[in-house]
């Protein structure tokens, strides 16, 4: 998989409105003010903006759904279903920016 650039680690193709209260929630829990899709991002999301999340932090683990394909009798992909697949987000607080 090739490395991603720190403009697609802040593009999203689709985004949660379930998840976004999530991380609302946590940040206010926090007391940060972090907002999701902008300061909440994956572990390598963050390290292809230059970011390392700093030791002994923990994510905040996240659900989405992943279309799952087989092919038909043409060879063409037809979306069968979807599973869910978990991930960890971490705010931009549990970061420090590599090199500094």
């Amino acid at each position: 998989m090739p490395k991603m650039t720190a403009e697609q680690a802040q593009t999203f193709d689709r985004t949660s409105p379930v998840n976004a209260e999530i991380l609302l929630a946590t940040a206010e829990d926090r007391g940060c003010q972090c907002l999701p899709y902008i300061n909440w991002f994956t572990y390598n999301r963050w390290l292809a903006q230059g970011y390392q999340v700093e030791k002994g932090q923990h994510g905040v683990k996240l659900t989405t759904w992943i279309a799952t394909t087989k092919k038909d009798q043409e060879g063409n992909e037809v979306v069968t279903g979807r599973r869910p697949k978990g991930y960890s987000v971490f705010c931009q607080c549990q970061t420090k920016r590599i090199g500094s």
